[in-house]
């Protein structure tokens, strides 16, 4: 039986959900064993409990544990982003360039930290320690030069498309209620959502941690501190719309919470751009806004309040059925324990 070890020191409910799909994905290939170490401190178990057969979860508890702990080699050590907590760090850097394993892959779950934003990150360009990988997987809408510098670059640099966690959001027979579900930071502008489902006479229920100074009728809440309801608040919704700014520059910006949407069977509005409409077919299984102003956005919930119920179950169909095909977490773990194992 072949040993994998799954070192997860981002903690994150998107690495919580990686490690439920990559060991769903072991349970259905069969014939491997796997370990998890990593340094949570926060409770994911809503987003699953549990460990199939052979397989062992264990909390890092510095670097002189982890030598002692992991003394048999592995045929496969999968490193999943950098550590978000620096006293993560020589761990880190030990199981990348001494632990013993056949081979060693390091996959990217979220884009690349910029310098000045992680220890480790900026150690590891400054020492280019990945390098010692065989492989490595960067999000297809990160900057690849930025990988260069850590070492990872040319053949042994693979790109990955972002997934969702199709297992979790699924949909529900949840009550829909007369508001708009969004959530996220980056780019986002929820004045300009605010404003224009106001204009379309709809609630508005947002989830992140940059609020921007909404109007009090807006129901906002902590993204941070209200994971655990992300799903329930999304499935309720009439519509889940992703308000990113104009001039962002990244293409993919809000895929992960239009994903999150498409995958529980709901009416997506996104930013209509070259990326998203590898996704999104507008009035077929989502809708796009040309740019970001509450007239757009009215219109966009106006389009989708036009539909009939049936019409907007065969969208919502629509739209979990392309999130299954094309960007399904299980579905990219299966297929990189087939590639890899």
């Amino acid at each position: 039986m072949k040993r994998i070890l799954l070192v997860n020191f981002h903690e994150s409910p998107e690495n919580f959900h990686f490690e439920r799909a990559f060991l769903r994905a072991l349970a259905v290939r069969g014939g491997l064993f796997a370990d998890i170490v990593h340094d949570f401190e926060n409770d994911y178990s809503f987003i699953g409990a549990g460990l199939p057969p052979g397989a062992r979860r264990f909390k890092c508890e510095g670097l002189a544990w982890l030598k002692n702990t992991i003394r048999r080699p592995y045929e496969l050590v999968v490193m999943l982003d950098f550590p978000k907590r620096s006293r993560s760090s020589s761990g880190f850097f030990w199981l990348l360039r001494e632990a013993p394993a056949a081979k060693k892959i390091f996959i990217a779950n979220h884009l690349i930290p910029m310098p000045g934003q992680s220890l480790t990150a900026d150690l590891v360009r400054r020492i280019r320690a990945l390098d010692r990988v065989d492989t490595g997987y960067m999000l297809e809408s990160d900057d690849a030069s930025l990988w260069g510098e850590t070492g990872l670059s040319g053949r042994r640099l693979l790109k990955r498309g972002y997934a969702s966690d199709c297992v979790f959001y699924k949909p529900s027979r949840a009550r829909r209620r007369n508001y708009i579900f969004s959530a996220g930071s980056a780019g986002r502008n929820f004045g300009a959502l605010a404003a224009g489902a106001g204009l379309a006479g709809l609630g508005l229920t947002v989830f992140s941690d940059s609020p921007g100074g909404l109007p009090a009728w807006v129901d906002f809440r902590p993204l941070s501190q209200n994971i655990q309801n992300l799903r329930a608040a999304a499935s309720g919704a009439a519509a889940v719309v992703v308000p990113v700014s104009d001039g962002y520059l990244n293409e993919a910006a809000g895929n992960s919470i239009a994903f999150l949407g498409m995958a529980l069977g709901r009416p997506v509005l996104a930013r209509r751009t070259r990326y998203m409409e590898r996704f999104i077919r507008d009035g077929v299984n989502g809708f796009f806004y040309d740019r970001l102003t509450p007239g757009a956005i009215t219109a966009g919930l106006k389009r989708i309040t036009a539909y009939s119920p049936e019409r907007l179950r065969k969208l919502g169909a629509n739209a979990r059925r392309t999130v299954l095909a094309r960007a399904n977490l299980d579905k990219f773990c299966a297929a990189f324990l087939l590639r890899h194992s």
